[in-house]
């Protein structure tokens, strides 16, 4: 599956083929109610799974379905309509709380309902999450919960779509990103000063009985344009 082809069926109004699929990196199914947009903790659940879609490489919520979870494979299965109604998915309210979330804001995020079934008084509520432009990741929760209540531009954290679930980077790996960045011209720089550390080595190694100390400095003069000391 992938974004476009999960799209396509909602599109296409084929919603009997979200049947029998699998949740994966860009699919999640939910019951027809789930986030409690009343507590701190449902908001933040929200939050947590449009940013890991965000994150990745974009994907969909579908609200008003069940699935059920294979124990070999720990994969949920959508397995039955559990229709919400349009009151019941406030789309105003799911954009309005992602917006005040999630930083940076997400780009092209659509929340809708769409009726299913002949009355149209029940249906699918959906919050597609396009593919995000890498420079913009990634997307941080702004506001997190402890003991039940909001902590304002305290907290914060990184959550990313793995397989079949929303995985939320432990403290070390987000240290690591905020130290060493994901700039192209930040891992040019590693990659040459790598290479001249090699090459200082090397000629080090060429020079017998020579002080190391002196071998870099005559490798810094050279590069540098400068006489040596």
């Amino acid at each position: 599956m992938s974004f476009e082809s999960v799209k396509a069926i909602l599109d296409s109004h084929a919603y009997d083929s979200l049947i029998g699929l699998q949740e994966d990196g860009w699919l999640e199914a939910k019951g027809k109610i789930p986030y409690n947009l009343h507590t701190p903790e449902g908001r933040y659940q929200l939050a947590k799974d449009v940013s890991a879609f965000a994150n990745g490489a974009g994907g969909i919520i579908i609200v008003g379905l069940q699935t059920t979870k294979h124990a070999d494979t720990q994969t949920e299965e959508i397995t039955a309509y559990d229709l919400c109604a349009q009151a019941e998915f406030d789309a105003h309210r799911y954009v309005s709380l992602t917006e005040e979330y999630i930083h940076p804001a997400i780009e092209g995020l659509n929340v809708y309902w769409l009726p299913v079934g002949q009355d149209g008084t029940h249906g699918l509520g959906i919050i597609e999450v396009p593919p995000q432009n890498a420079n913009r990741q990634y997307f941080l929760i702004a506001n997190a919960v402890d003991s039940g209540s909001k902590i304002k531009q305290f907290v914060f954290g990184i959550v990313r779509r793995n397989e079949s679930s929303n995985d939320p980077f432990t403290i070390e790996q987000l240290y690591r990103y905020t130290q060493t960045g994901k700039s192209s011209v930040f891992q040019t720089l590693t990659r040459i000063e790598e290479k001249i550390d090699t090459v200082i080595l090397n000629q080090s190694r060429n020079v017998e009985a020579a002080n190391p100390e002196d071998v870099y400095a005559a490798r810094a003069a050279r590069i540098l344009d400068e006489e040596e000391p």
